[in-house]
């Protein structure tokens, strides 16, 4: 007996689920690492009309599963979009397009300022509460993390965080009305096994990318006792001959440091890449694991998941995608 798909939606506090179904075409839900808001779009047979048109930025909930297992969570957002289409010939469809955070709010607008002495936690909570924006969580070995001096010339709360999270080896997102800073790579990060035979529907995977990879990551800064120009270096777990230099210089040897350190994780996340798609896992989530089992020597092995795509349709049931980068130990990679 095949497994039966089944979803949930919630609009503006109202569960949805019953009137979509009949109706329900498609419906995907996608989370990147290291951009500031993820997405679901559903797409839905309007010949009727039944559904009522959603306000701009009414509170969306996505949950899906398989009937028997129950549902997760797998976006809370706002409405961003409505769009009506039709023609005489292909019908009439309605596409609503929802974002993690709310487009129309104060994240997106510019803030003139300037911190002195500041952690990153106290930054992003003052600019978090100028913006709207009073629920901060951040990985507390970032947290710490100190700026002698950092500023926002018309920059969005939204904009500072993504290139915060650049500068210190993080990744920033808004989740409803919640700003996360995590810790890129971290070791609290789940996994997924995709195994051939079993879940793995298709894979396309490169496991070594020359262009990406990097020895050593270097960062000017300026020493202001010694008057002069010094340098941080730093080796990455790549073995190849070639030094990845930061264009801009930094301030001291403390955000020198930090630089090379983000700079070190991503050459080695972006040294091999692909994508995989498995039957539909709520538990794949950015900057998690992938473990492939049954591809083949030198393909087997785990990655990170750079970005996760859940897709329902009335046709095609309920299917994961998983774009994945950073081949780890294991046998990914090899020969």
């Amino acid at each position: 007996m095949s497994k039966r798909a089944v979803f949930m939606v919630t609009v503006a506090g109202t569960n949805i689920t019953a009137t979509l179904s009949p109706v329900l075409i498609s419906l995907s839900v996608s989370d990147k690492v290291g951009t500031h808001s993820d997405t679901a779009n559903l797409e839905i047979d309007d010949t009727d009309g039944r559904i009522v048109l959603p306000l701009i930025g009414a509170p969306v909930i996505v949950a899906l599963g398989w009937e028997g297992q129950g549902v997760r969570v797998v976006f809370t957002g706002t409405v961003d979009e409505v769009r009506s289409s039709g023609s005489r010939g292909s019908g009439r469809t309605l596409q609503i397009a929802a974002k993690g955070m709310d487009t129309t709010r104060k994240p997106k607008e510019g803030q003139q300022r300037h911190f002195d002495g500041t952690t990153v936690e106290d930054i992003l909570k003052a600019a978090g509460q100028t913006a709207g924006v009073t629920e901060i969580e951040i990985d507390p070995s970032l947290a710490a993390i100190r700026r002698e001096y950092f500023e926002m010339r018309d920059e969005s709360f939204i904009h500072m965080g993504e290139r915060l999270a650049r500068e210190i080896g993080g990744n920033f997102r808004m989740a409803g009305q919640k700003a996360i800073m995590s810790k890129r790579g971290g070791t609290y990060t789940a996994a997924v096994l995709a195994v051939w035979g079993r879940n793995l529907h298709g894979w396309d995977i490169s496991p070594a990318l020359g262009r990406a990879q990097y020895s050593q990551v270097r960062a000017r800064w300026y020493d202001p006792n010694k008057a002069e120009w010094r340098e941080t270096e730093e080796r990455t777990s790549l073995a190849v001959d070639a030094r990845h230099d930061h264009r801009y210089a930094k301030p001291d040897e403390g955000e020198a440091r930090q630089q090379t350190a983000s700079d070190r994780a991503t050459s080695e996340r972006d040294a091999g890449e692909g994508s995989v798609t498995i039957e539909g896992d709520t538990a794949a989530i950015p900057d998690g694991l992938c473990i492939i089992t049954g591809a083949r020597p030198g393909i087997d092995g785990p990655y990170r998941i750079e970005s996760v795509t859940h897709s329902y349709s009335r046709g095609g049931g309920f299917v994961t995608q998983l774009s994945l980068k950073q081949p780890g130990s294991g046998g990914a990679g090899g020969i």
